[in-house]
């Protein structure tokens, strides 16, 4: 799964959300504020190329697009991601690296 970037109509949208193990965002714009300013809805800039994306967000937006079980199979990418620091202390936001396309 990963979040495509359009910095021309300024709008965020998830791609190939079944695929549940690599999150990214892909963007011509490398600028944390300016992809976070984007994706809107809680995302907040954080160091080296990286965006925190609201969770919350995430799953509201693929509704109607996934199978029955992608919540199940989503929160045990989560689970992965907190093993891993990519989760936020308040576990409400995924870490995702910005991939300059």
């Amino acid at each position: 799964m990963f979040i495509s970037i359009d910095p021309e109509t300024k709008t965020a949208s998830i791609q190939e959300p079944e695929v549940l193990t690599a999150f990214h965002i892909e963007s011509p714009e490398h600028n944390e504020d300016a992809v976070a300013s984007i994706i809107g809805n809680g995302a907040e800039a954080a160091e080296d190329a990286h965006v925190w994306v609201s969770i919350e967000w995430i799953t509201r937006n693929v509704e109607g697009e996934v199978s029955s079980n992608w919540r199940e199979d989503f929160s045990g990418m989560v689970q992965y991601a907190t093993s891993k620091g990519w989760v936020n202390e308040s576990e409400t936001h995924l870490k995702a690296h910005i991939k300059v396309d």
